[in-house]
């Protein structure tokens, strides 16, 4: 069987399809009552947390800790933000996934090619967080995540931080609106 490409769903919606129907068939994607607004919860809470984090680091962090910074748990905060507010769109359509990949290909055939309300930067977003595999772009909180968690050489400074925040706040936007419809 072929790997999956949400590059290949965004511009072909039969194969995003293709990959939809296998992904219920294998009960990855399954029906479940609305639980959005828990999982938006969730979202806001992650978000909340990380804005909270990322300001301490104006006078606080530095006070105590010198030269130390914890942007890497900041950018995880970010990622998992964007993790449930995907989930928040799936649940919103009564499912439940147990899968990135299937989490994004749901949001792909639904919301992008479907009802239009997330557009190519915002699958992007969601694919830099939900994927697993590495994304070759520096933009991407999950890569950025994952190199804050793992890569005990990377520096990470407040504008990296910044565009994360940024990119996670337009997006948590976009799929409040839809979860309060």
């Amino acid at each position: 069987m072929k790997k999956p490409n949400w590059k290949l769903w965004l511009k072909e919606k039969k194969e995003c399809k293709v990959w939809l129907d296998i992904y219920i068939k294998k009960r990855i994607l399954e029906k479940k009552k609305d639980e959005s607004r828990l999982y938006f919860n969730k979202s806001e809470h992650n978000l909340n947390l990380a804005n909270w984090l990322n300001d301490k680091h104006e006078n606080e962090i530095p006070e105590m800790f010198g030269d130390e910074t914890f942007y890497d748990w900041v950018l995880s905060m970010y990622y998992y933000a964007v993790y449930h507010a995907g989930l928040a769109l799936v649940s919103k359509l009564l499912f439940k996934s147990k899968s990135h990949m299937a989490t994004l290909c749901f949001l792909i055939y639904y919301y992008y090619h479907g009802e239009e309300i997330i557009n190519e930067e915002d699958v992007e977003l969601v694919a830099i967080s939900l994927e697993r595999e590495d994304i070759e772009t520096i933009t991407n909180v999950k890569s950025l995540r994952e190199r804050a968690s793992y890569d005990v050489h990377a520096l990470f400074e407040k504008k990296t931080t910044e565009d994360a925040k940024d990119k996670t706040i337009v997006f948590l936007g976009k799929v409040r609106g839809v979860i309060q419809e």
